[in-house]
């Protein structure tokens, strides 16, 4: 005689979500295996009221979508509206997405994501900026789509990698395009990805990148107001040594560059050189996720 399938809805979710064992998820809202084992069995019963949110929430799917059946009918409301992406509708940003969609991704899609992140990282290297950054602004258009079909840990890994890629954008429109209006947009989006993917250290690495915009226009308050932004969502985190050394760097720059305003080169830097052999082109990684000995550096003006 064949095993019961269980609830096959629920499972899949739960594996799609990161969650590989009912253990993690389990650990995930606080509540025993047990519990988790009943839900995948063949007659699930229906969560608690808060429980059954915070499942729903974490695998971005309603609980009837999981597999459950409501006594009922009523099923409990979907989704969150986060603070960041208030703040991105409120300065009129498009807000990341955070509903999943009806199928969703495998948790492989973290891996495949993050590998195409750092390619786009490493080419920066030698490709002109004018060249790379459509393609990484494709890049992360790709990573909403992803958000929207993702949930749980799976989620918040396609975010976190989303930021680095606004990142990079961000840091190739404002150091090398020279566009500082459409790079205050884009390393907000980095900022509001690095709130989903609930990562502080990001976040940190978001806010420090903008205060350099008032800083090049000799606006001193503007850019110390976020670099003191910027520390705090570092204390929130397990900030390294490095990372807290590249705060004070770039602190250190901003206040260079507002000392005084008959001191002050050009509000927008020049074009960094063409990489050579001997002095090539900094990689533009923050040093919240360094992965090359060039984590910490950005290109000078």
């Amino acid at each position: 005689m064949s095993r019961p399938a269980g609830n096959i809805q629920l499972k899949s979710a739960r594996v799609a979500a990161g969650y590989p064992s009912q253990q993690a998820l389990a650990d995930a809202l606080g509540v025993g295996v047990r519990q988790v084992r009943r839900w995948e069995s063949e007659a699930p019963p229906w969560p608690q009221p808060e429980v059954g949110q915070a499942l729903s929430r974490l695998l971005g799917q309603d609980l009837e979508a999981l597999g459950f059946i409501s006594p009922t009918g009523v099923t409990p409301g979907r989704g969150r509206r986060s603070a960041l992406a208030t703040v991105a509708a409120a300065v009129g940003l498009a807000a990341v997405p955070t509903q999943a969609a009806a199928v969703l991704q495998p948790a492989s899609v973290v891996a495949d994501f993050e590998a195409v992140t750092r390619s786009y990282r490493r080419l920066y290297w030698s490709v002109a900026p004018a060249a790379l950054h459509p393609s990484a602004m494709a890049h992360a258009a790709l990573g909403l789509v992803l958000l929207s079909e993702t949930a749980g840990q799976t989620r918040r890994g396609v975010a976190a990698a989303l930021a680095e890629t606004y990142l990079l954008v961000g840091r190739i429109e404002f150091f090398d395009l020279r566009e500082p209006d459409h790079a205050t947009q884009t390393l907000l989006r980095a900022l509001q990805a690095a709130g989903e993917a609930d990562d502080p250290l990001l976040g940190a690495a978001a806010l420090a990148h903008t205060a350099f915009i008032p800083a090049w226009g000799g606006r001193r308050d503007e850019a110390i107001e976020r670099m003191v932004a910027a520390r705090t969502y570092a204390r929130r985190g397990s900030a390294s040594a490095e990372l807290l050394a590249w705060l004070d760097a770039v602190e250190a720059e901003c206040e260079t560059r507002c000392a005084s305003p008959a001191l002050l080169r050009p509000v927008l830097p020049a074009a960094p050189p063409r990489p050579t052999a001997a002095a090539p082109r900094p990689l533009p990684a923050h040093p919240a996720r360094p992965d090359t000995q060039e984590a910490g550096r950005r290109p000078r003006p």
